[in-house]
């Protein structure tokens, strides 16, 4: 089992967020109103950026948690991957 990831960069934790912004979009994830009350109190800055200051803990694992996940499933297709290739 592997810990999870978290972010040390402004960059990447709004990596993470604008990640799980598009997994939303795009349907492929379904949220608990809980966590939709806590997307919608997400506030910007007036250059664009996250305001961290408005991201609580269930959003901030949240989004942590999407970006795992999202990892964790390439490196399993990659493995499968190079599973078959070996096998030729």
């Amino acid at each position: 089992m592997k810990t999870m990831d978290t972010p040390k960069t402004r960059a990447e934790f709004e990596l993470r967020f604008n990640f799980l912004r598009e997994v939303l979009q795009t349907g492929k994830m379904h949220i608990p109103s809980s966590l939709l009350e806590s997307l919608l109190k997400l506030r910007h800055l007036p250059n664009g950026r996250l305001d961290f200051l408005s991201v609580d803990e269930m959003t901030r694992l949240q989004a942590n948690t999407m970006f795992q996940l999202a990892d964790f499933k390439i490196g399993i297709q990659e493995e499968e991957a190079q599973d078959f290739v070996g096998d030729e």
